[in-house]
């Protein structure tokens, strides 16, 4: 199924699709991303036989208090968080709780979670919480940043493909690894590392 995020019915097919143990692939600020719900073990096999095996995994979250529910919270994060999101910042922490997602994203205990600035994910997200997610293409496509492109680097295996249009950024979102204590910028991405740092 298509539809575009100003049809008024796209949150609630969104939303339907998901909690009925599907795939959607949708726009964010940075590049369009297909995910599911992280609790619905049968959507979770779908998405990593349709993905496998990706670095960029990572849980989209509605709030602040969302991402300090998956992650432990420390100071740094805590700064980090208020200045940058919602935005194309992506942060990786500690586990807070067990979540069963190790094919996902290794036996390292550690996470990435993001609150996007897009506002069509962000109303999604405040309907159904949390999306596990990567970017919509299989390994060595370049991330989309049009619905089209999706088509042709990931297929039409997704239950739901969500058109946004263009994305605002056209490239990832900064990744840093907080769970020490110190800002470790895994990749630099559509924040500035030099605007990131005057905020640390």
């Amino acid at each position: 199924m298509f539809i575009h995020v100003k049809s008024s019915e796209s949150i609630p097919l969104a939303k339907r699709v998901l909690y009925t143990g599907g795939i959607i692939v949708f726009p964010t600020e940075t590049v369009y991303k297909v995910g599911c719900l992280p609790t619905d073990q049968k959507a979770i096999q779908k998405l990593y036989t349709m993905k496998g095996y990706d670095l960029e995994y990572l849980i989209l979250c509605d709030s602040l208090d969302s991402a300090a529910n998956i992650i432990k919270w420390n100071p740094l994060i805590e700064k980090l968080a208020e200045n940058f999101w919602p935005g194309p910042l992506t942060i990786v922490g500690k586990l807070k709780k067990e979540i069963k997602l190790e094919r996902f994203f290794g036996t390292s205990g550690k996470v990435a979670v993001r609150v996007p600035y897009h506002m069509w994910a962000l109303n999604l997200l405040k309907e159904v919480g949390t999306i596990i997610c990567s970017r919509a293409c299989r390994q060595g496509y370049g991330p989309p940043t049009t619905l089209p492109q999706t088509l042709v680097r990931l297929g039409r295996n997704a239950d739901l493909y969500v058109d946004g249009g263009e994305t605002v950024y056209g490239k990832e979102s900064t990744k840093v690894d907080v769970s020490e204590g110190k800002v470790v910028i895994l990749r630099e991405g559509a924040l500035p590392a030099t605007e990131l740092r005057q905020k640390i």
